[in-house]
């Protein structure tokens, strides 16, 4: 019987810091998640400075329920935000990332669906 594996690979772009200061505040940058009851996805996430060099890219294997974060991967600023559905669907929009809630990309995945917009719910 061969167990289910999770992958996932990232690659950081030459503009994406990451912060040695502990008291720093820590904002969740990307936000991933899938309602698939049944299907697993891959996902592929290219998130684009304004220069146009990515500044931070990665690719999910995301299974029924999966929920993936990023944190504090990125400065604060506006972004275009790519992503990829199991190589086939795709969707671009312009995000806010920042350290509020509402500065968050998020993107949400299931029943063939692909869905991205800016901004975690507060209440």
């Amino acid at each position: 019987m061969v167990t289910d594996q999770t992958t996932r690979a990232r690659t950081t772009g030459r503009h994406a810091r990451r912060s040695s200061d502990s008291h720093a505040a820590r904002s969740e940058d990307l936000h991933v998640r899938s309602y698939a009851h049944e299907w697993s996805y891959d996902l592929h996430v290219a998130v684009v400075d304004a220069d146009g060099d990515v500044a931070f890219e990665a690719d999910y294997y995301l299974q029924p329920g999966d929920v993936e974060s990023e944190m504090d991967e990125l400065p604060p600023g506006e972004y275009e935000v790519r992503a990829t559905l199991d190589n086939e669907t795709r969707t671009t929009g312009r995000c806010r990332i920042g350290t509020a809630p509402d500065r968050t990309a998020v993107i949400e995945v299931g029943n063939g669906v692909l869905s991205l917009t800016e901004g975690l719910p507060t209440r």
